[in-house]
């Protein structure tokens, strides 16, 4: 039977005020997934695992049945990979943010307003000069992401991700200088090439013209890239090659670059619709109809990404991730109407996002299944505080997929 697996990305949140002392989930008016909720079963989910609080890279790892703690390689490489790189071993990749910087380089946004204006102009720009130089024997490209989001990888020997990040992670804050997290030699270089990339970059943009252009527009320069969350290019296990489990085609949907890179790394073919934004923007039902169309299609398993989600919380907008879930409750209906319901079907977020702290919390998520033969629970709706009553009870991020698989018939038993 074709599986699909929707993830809201930072689903899960905290009660707010603004909402009655709800979540978004719980406030939002989602009849279809509820409905599923009524013909399916729920749970709650440890990412990781309790008390740990995941980042989307390694939770969706662990969705993908792949321990994290110990095959991942850090975020710079899925977002690079997510991004159109192709790496190879030895090579060291950061995530990178396009951010707004005063004359004394206090940051003053680092999303650079999120306007992605000019954005692939200056990273068209960046590389042509990049191409020119090198640092200390080092080489360095740029790949676009979404929004403000670029990843930075460097190419040459020597080379560690055992560095610190140059975001100060707070605005207000001066961009830091990128440190050796030990005494091994390649660390010390690598981060001294950040450095020393680092201030070129913002002599180059300052007086750019497309900055120029966004403040007569009215918007913020992107006058720096600030890196974080290193990682050094390594083997990860594919999705086709979990024991026990017969996936022989797999494709996801997504437009964030991160989780692209995850998903390629880790085997499905990937799909980029047109107006797919990773944001609150996004076009929900082009995706959709690009689910229906692999699933009709030789995918047995598609993996469906909302991004918005996750961007609400951490704008503190919890109103817009309530309207941003009733959005794609009313569009996956879309999908179980087109197949009469003989699909499986899986919706759960990634992790907790507060809208409240605004960032990422180590609180399980709920996550709900449906098959067209299986044991249902009594819950007629789909929320974190229902999902703690559900028949699934709780579970950690890995047991996902096999929970998933043996729904849908598509995994051997264990022993004889």
């Amino acid at each position: 039977m074709k599986t699909l697996l929707v993830v809201l990305d930072g689903l899960s949140d905290w009660p707010v005020g603004e909402l009655g002392n709800k979540t978004p989930l719980e406030a939002a008016e989602k009849s279809f997934i509820d409905r599923l909720a009524s013909l399916g079963a729920q749970g709650y989910m440890d990412p990781i695992s309790p008390g740990t609080i995941p980042g989307s890279d390694t939770s969706h790892l662990a969705i993908f049945g792949i321990d994290p703690r110990k095959y991942y390689p850090g975020r710079g490489p899925f977002e690079a990979i997510g991004s159109g790189a192709i790496l190879n071993p030895g090579d060291v990749a950061f995530r990178g943010n396009f951010a707004t910087v005063n004359e004394d380089m206090v940051v003053t946004n680092r999303r650079a307003g999120r306007i992605d204006f000019g954005l692939d102009q200056l990273v068209r720009d960046l590389n042509s000069e990049l191409n020119k130089m090198d640092f200390d024997g080092v080489r360095i490209e740029l790949y676009r992401g979404a929004e403000h989001r670029v990843a930075v990888v460097l190419r040459g020997h020597d080379l560690s991700y055992r560095v610190s990040d140059t975001d100060p992670h707070k605005e207000g804050l001066k961009v830091l200088s990128s440190r050796p997290l030990d005494n091994d030699p390649r660390s010390i270089k690598t981060a001294e090439v950040i450095n020393k990339f680092t201030s070129w970059v913002h002599r180059f943009l300052t007086d750019h013209k497309v900055n120029r252009d966004r403040v007569e527009h009215g918007y913020l320069p992107a006058n720096i890239i600030l890196v974080r969350g290193a990682g050094m290019m390594r083997k990860i296990p594919r999705i086709t090659e979990h024991e026990r489990l017969n996936i022989t085609r797999p494709a996801a949907i997504s437009a964030t670059s991160l989780i692209k890179g995850v998903c390629r790394l880790v085997g499905f073919e990937v799909y980029h619709p047109e107006g797919a934004t990773g944001g609150l923007n996004t076009r929900i039902d082009v995706k959709v109809d690009t689910a229906i169309k692999l699933l009709k299609g030789n995918y047995d398993l598609v993996f469906l990404h909302f991004k918005g989600t996750d961007s609400a919380s951490h704008d503190g907008k919890p109103d817009a991730k309530k309207r941003f879930i009733e959005k794609v409750s009313s569009e996956l209906s879309r999908i179980f109407d087109e197949f009469n319901g003989e699909i499986v079907i899986g919706i759960t977020g990634d992790h907790t996002t507060s809208s409240i702290r605004r960032e990422h919390a180590s609180d399980p998520v709920p996550f709900l299944v449906y098959a067209p033969r299986m044991f249902r629970d009594s819950l007629s709706t789909f929320s974190e505080r229902t999902s703690r009553q559900g028949g699934m009870g709780r579970i950690r991020g890995v047991d996902l997929l096999y929970l998933l698989m043996d729904l849908a018939e598509k995994q051997d038993k264990f022993g004889a």
